[in-house]
């Protein structure tokens, strides 16, 4: 089986000096190697490939037979990484908590110990039929979140 350690090192060598990040690495036993890479804005196919070339450069097929696949996470995959929370600020998310909670709003900063998230709610004025803006700003601490997920507009 391949070493998760040294495809991760690989990983390294390929991306640095770029602003390219990996969110996730799966090695499974059957040597199936899943590579899921990103960036501060978006990432290309071509880098993807590039990446893809260069571990293959330096993966022996003849002492160990794999399958590589090097995306990017998808738009509909979980964060896994402080630095998709600080690529999506401002967008929707959806944020599900160990408790399971689910919280909807916009994503309005990122810190190392968490999250913040807005969300607007229109509350009745007592004793009238007007409704005003209420807007709450939610701290998350990522110990507490289970699951984040960018809200897809259609």
């Amino acid at each position: 089986m391949l070493q998760k350690q040294r495809i991760e090192e690989l990983i390294a060598e390929a991306i640095a000096g770029t602003d390219i990040f990996l969110v996730e690495l799966k090695v499974t036993p059957d040597n199936k190697i899943t590579v899921y890479l990103d960036n501060s804005t978006r990432i290309t196919i071509g880098e993807c490939a590039k990446v893809n070339r260069f571990l293959e450069d330096r993966l022996d097929r003849n002492v160990e037979d794999y399958e590589l696949t090097v995306s990017s996470p998808g738009l509909d995959e979980p964060f896994r990484h402080i630095l998709q929370y600080k690529k999506r600020i401002g967008s929707q998310v959806a944020v599900v908590t160990r408790e399971g909670r689910k919280i909807v709003g916009k994503l309005d900063s990122v810190n190392e110990n968490g999250i913040v998230i807005e969300q607007k709610a229109k509350e009745k004025v007592e004793g009238k039929k007007a409704r005003q803006l209420v807007i709450n700003n939610l701290n998350i601490t990522y110990n507490q979140i289970k699951e984040s997920k960018l809200v897809l507009p259609f």
